[in-house]
């Protein structure tokens, strides 16, 4: 599998969770979010640069969309020129993420007795105000402020898939006080982990570390093949990421036009 398929696979894998609806242009693939109307759930998806008639249409169609066009591809040497002729268009880099992708290292699991699964109403409450409070503004470990409209979906959504496992919300608790959070995606042999977060007061302690590997090894239980993570280039998640056992494996730009 390419990078470009890896993406196609990743969208798929998002439909129904952050993507309501996935529109095939043929030359492009738009996700769509009801909700949330940031670009990093309204993009349209590319493996080559598109023609100027091909441009406009994905841009008709954001429109239609009510959206700003924001244009996604990976990060490859070909696309240079077509960047260039964005930013004629107005266009601005709204983001570059950096796949990375755990490289099979030993997992400690000596304190994986102290990660819970989100089972009932009652703990998804408890995982929506634990996963608010770890994502604040003005957090420099934080790449990504406030939630807004994001903790908005992740509520319906884990009513909409948690019965088949496709989606799982995890609580990391210290001294029976829920600290730390994680969610795992399962789609098609990939297992996608996201929304690793920790309260400010318990950083350091080794939470995020225990959260993302629990998700791995979960991953892994599942049976999938492919256990990866996006983060932003240059921010701390991205460097942290590296030190417990990830690499970067390619990186994806978008750009949007405001």
């Amino acid at each position: 599998m390419n990078n470009f398929g890896f993406l196609s696979k990743y969208q798929q894998l998002q439909k129904e969770i952050m993507f309501d609806k996935i529109i095939d242009l043929e030359f492009a693939f738009i996700g769509y979010c009801k909700v949330d109307k940031s670009a990093f759930w309204n993009f349209a998806l590319i493996n080559k640069p598109p023609s100027e008639e091909e441009i406009s249409k994905i841009e008709e169609t954001f429109k239609s969309l009510d959206r700003n066009p924001t244009i996604y591809f990976e990060n490859r040497e070909d696309f240079k020129p077509f960047i260039n002729l964005l930013r004629e268009k107005g266009y601005k880099r709204e983001f570059e993420d950096s796949w990375m992708f755990w490289q099979d290292k030993e997992i400690d699991k000596s304190r994986f007795n102290l990660v819970k699964k989100v089972n009932t109403e009652e703990e998804l409450k408890v995982f929506l105000k634990t996963f608010d409070t770890c994502y604040q503004k003005d957090d420099p470990q934080n790449a990504y402020g406030e939630l807004g409209d994001y903790l908005i979906v992740a509520k319906d959504v884990w009513y909409k898939h948690h019965g088949s496992d496709k989606l799982e919300y995890f609580i990391i608790y210290k001294n029976e006080k829920p600290v730390t959070v994680s969610t795992l995606t399962n789609f098609k042999d990939i297992g996608y982990i996201s929304n690793v977060g920790s309260f400010r007061e318990v950083r350091g302690e080794g939470f995020g570390k225990l959260a993302t590997l629990y998700c791995i090894e979960q991953s892994k239980n599942n049976g999938n093949k492919i256990h990866c993570l996006a983060t932003e280039e240059g921010t701390y998640a991205n460097e942290f990421y590296k030190r417990i056992g990830f690499d970067t494996l390619f990186t994806a730009v978008a750009y949007t036009k405001k």
